[in-house]
């Protein structure tokens, strides 16, 4: 079902199933709603401008901040701003049905000005059951290797049904040997001690106050899927993503929402000397070749 055009957000698409309805925008492919039909719940954020306009922003080619919100390819300078170019263009939608749609996204002059690879992306949504189910579908359309990195970033409403904030945690599916890691002027510096105070087991329970340093970072994990939970009302959403190497966790005080990034790269260091090639959490995908990138997300 066709929803209806915002210049801003784009134009809006629904699928649903028996148990939830979502909506997905052709502007950078975003989930824009993820409702319970049973109890009419909206479990994603809305993207109110003037607190933070993004629902479930598709990180692409890069995921972060480059240092200089540049990077070098030999001796050429590109400029790309945070988070890349994706979230910010016009998809074509392809295939549209009452439960699922698939939207595209092919390189073109104005991508390859600060992206010198070509590319095409396809977006699956499919919704089953209690289940919304999103594949992403990476091709190197060029003839040299493909460098990128890729994450997708759904803002959780919190609380998600008038709760106290106190009765939510986050958890992972395995323990992780590391903490969390902190941005330092929006670039990562893993030469830190990671923090060990917050994931507890494999645990985090949410507080007012512990996003006072900003967005967590969790590197080379082994966790794939991540939950936030409500022990009173037993509530939950849940990611699925298999292997992603990053999981970032991010609000702040007094914000109605939450973030939760599984991401397959990183902002850059901060001793980043812009080299492409040497850029934390890179993926690289060989000419010719394609890749597929699931994510699955599950309410109750």
């Amino acid at each position: 079902m066709l929803i209806g055009y915002n210049i801003t957000m784009g134009q809006h698409y629904s699928i649903e199933s028996e148990y939830i309805k979502a909506e997905i925008s052709d502007r950078g492919g975003e989930l824009k709603s993820l409702i319970d039909t049973e109890t009419n719940i909206e479990y994603i954020w809305q993207g109110k401008r003037a607190i933070y306009p993004w629902s479930s922003m598709l990180m692409y080619p890069i995921v972060g901040k480059l240092k200089d919100n540049q990077y070098r390819l030999g001796n050429k300078y590109f400029r790309l701003d945070k988070n890349g170019f994706a979230k910010d263009l016009k998809f074509e939608v392809k295939n549209h049905r009452k439960d699922s749609i698939s939207l595209v996204l092919n390189s073109d002059k104005d991508t390859l000005v600060s992206f010198p690879f070509d590319f095409n992306m396809v977006l699956h949504y499919k919704v089953y059951g209690p289940r919304l189910t999103l594949t992403v579908e990476l091709k190197n359309m060029g003839k040299k290797e493909l460098l990128y990195s890729l994450g997708f970033a759904p803002v959780v409403n919190l609380p998600i049904d008038k709760e106290a904030l106190e009765d939510y945690y986050i958890e992972f599916s395995h323990e992780e040997e590391r903490g969390a890691y902190f941005l330092d002027n929006e670039l990562v510096n893993f030469h830190h001690v990671d923090d060990k105070r917050f994931l507890v087991g494999k645990r985090i329970n949410l507080t007012h106050d512990m996003f006072q340093k900003g967005e967590m970072i969790f590197k080379d994990v082994n966790t794939t899927s991540i939950a936030l939970k409500n022990r009173a009302t037993e509530k939950a959403f849940e990611i699925d993503f298999g292997n992603a190497s990053y999981i970032s966790i991010w609000s702040q005080p007094g914000y109605p929402f939450i973030q939760l990034s599984p991401t397959y790269g990183v902002a850059d260091a901060v001793d980043s000397d812009n080299d492409f090639y040497k850029k934390e959490g890179l993926m690289v995908l060989d000419q010719e070749r394609s890749t597929k990138f699931e994510y699955s997300f599950f309410i109750r």
